[in-house]
């Protein structure tokens, strides 16, 4: 394990930045880092740097409550349970996907309070911290286009979502959608708009050439897979075909078919309906890196369209079965104005200014 050292200026500076500017930390706040082997270089240094910064800081090894390979195992821990509901910024540094804050809280639903931001409680993408080279002008714009993006999306009608290779549906926007949400609480390279759609909203072919993400309680390989060794994205991509956000039907790759079959006829209730559409906002490539690593989900350059069976919708973005597929380079336009065109963001549409 890497030691830093408090003259590391990179480090250093990569801290200040996300307390600072990203968390809105402030002199005389207490800081809870809740970290493990593998994340706890960045997690010293950013405790470092929150006392410098007139905070109070303490960083949690979770280690010692059943190893970075079994995090789904550990139960709730009354002290840190109380540490977290206590601080005023949290960050979970241990890696995304095995825990989330549902885990240390004992509820499902502060996972999704969470990430939208409802708390100052943050997923940490904190590996490789000491190598980081940030631009913090780049991460504050995309973190802003995330929100005009929303605000665009709630007085117009119609998303139509196009990729070159067969994807072409639409996702009733304004009014419409069960939620809209910003997730920016996964820092400091991750920024997505999450749309929730009505039960109705969402119409046309997907085509996932991307990964999809792990199922909740992980029952084997995900769907389509993209993890390190188990890589399946040289496969055909999975096509399914959504009529007012039910699957009718489906095709791809014999095995990956399989496993989405058994996956949403065996969930309970059955998980073939449209949950989200997420529009991933950030331009980091940092974030294919260091940040959605263990399942290689949520890339730059890409949405994903999430099929689940979310039955509180407008209250949460997970229900207890939820899977994103992973569109990559898709063609993006509201009331047919594109803003984002093979992946790539035109900024002009998004921040105009409108009525």
């Amino acid at each position: 394990m890497r030691v830093y050292c408090r003259d590391d200026e990179r480090i250093w500076r990569n801290a200040r930045f996300i307390l600072e500017d990203l968390a809105q930390g402030k002199a005389g706040e207490s800081v809870v880092l809740i970290a493990d082997g593998a994340t706890y270089t960045p997690a010293r240094a950013l405790c470092d740097c929150a006392r410098d910064l007139g905070m109070s800081a303490i960083v949690v090894d979770v280690d010692a409550y059943g190893g970075r390979e079994r995090y789904a195992d550990i139960p709730v821990i009354p002290p840190l349970k109380a540490a977290i509901l206590a601080a005023d910024i949290c960050f979970m540094l241990t890696p995304q996907m095995m825990t989330d804050f549902g885990t240390y809280l004992g509820a499902v639903d502060d996972c999704d309070e969470a990430l939208l931001g409802k708390s100052r409680r943050f997923t940490l993408e904190a590996g490789g911290m000491e190598e980081w080279d940030l631009d913090p002008e780049e991460i504050l714009n995309y973190r802003k286009r995330t929100e005009k993006l929303l605000d665009w999306l709630k007085v117009g009608k119609e998303l139509h979502v196009t990729t070159a290779r067969g994807t072409d549906f639409t996702c009733e926007i304004g009014d419409k959608p069960d939620g809209m949400y910003p997730v920016l609480a996964i820092i400091p390279f991750y920024a997505e708009v999450a749309i929730i759609p009505n039960l109705g909203g969402v119409t046309g072919t997907v085509v996932a050439d991307g990964a999809s993400e792990c199922t909740e309680e992980h029952r084997g390989l995900p769907i389509r897979p993209g993890i390190p060794g188990y890589q399946e994205l040289h496969k055909p991509p999975l096509r399914f075909t959504l009529e007012k956000s039910i699957v009718v039907d489906y095709d791809g790759d014999p095995v990956q078919v399989a496993r989405l079959k058994e996956w949403m006829e065996t969930s309970e209730p059955q998980a073939n309906v449209a949950d989200e559409v997420g529009i991933v906002t950030t331009t980091s490539r940092e974030n294919d890196t260091y940040g959605w690593i263990v399942d290689r989900t949520h890339q730059t350059h890409s949405l994903h369209v999430a099929l689940g069976n979310n039955t509180r919708r407008g209250e949460i973005i997970h229900g207890t079965e939820h899977v994103d597929f992973d569109i990559h380079d898709p063609t993006l336009s509201i009331d047919g104005e594109t803003f984002c065109t093979d992946g790539v963001f035109d900024d002009g549409p998004i921040f105009k200014n409108r009525p």
